[in-house]
This record gives structure tokens, sequence and C-alpha cells, in this order.
């Protein structure tokens, strides 16, 4: 079961089996994007966000 390990300003991480790990990306991604429109409305502006899948967090960039 996916489940929050960390989180501080900028920075999320989950821990996730691998089956589902490419869905609990997905759904952060989603809730990023949702989370902009509640707190900003509808801007121009860009919030980049990279998402990485990786084995341990000493692989990740």
């Amino acid at each position: 079961r996916p489940h929050l390990v960390f989180f501080l300003h900028d920075e999320v991480i989950v821990h996730a089996p691998e089956p589902v790990a490419e869905h609990v990306a997905e759904e952060v991604r989603a809730s990023a994007t949702e989370a902009g429109r509640l707190l900003f409305g509808r801007t121009p502006v860009a919030f980049p966000l990279d998402v990485a899948i990786v084995e341990n967090y000493g692989d990740a960039d």
C-alpha cells in the first residue's frame, strides 16, 4: 500500500510497491495540478513538476 514518507516545502516522497508506482506517480501529478488551480486559479504561469520512480532515494535526481 502506498504511503507518504516525506513532505517538506516542494518535495514529496511516497513509498509504493512497484506494481502501483506509475499509478501513484500519476496521482501525485494530478494532485499537484489541482493544488495549483485551487491556490492560483487558471493562471498562465507554469508550475513545473518532476516526478521520478526510483528503487531508492539515492537514485533520485
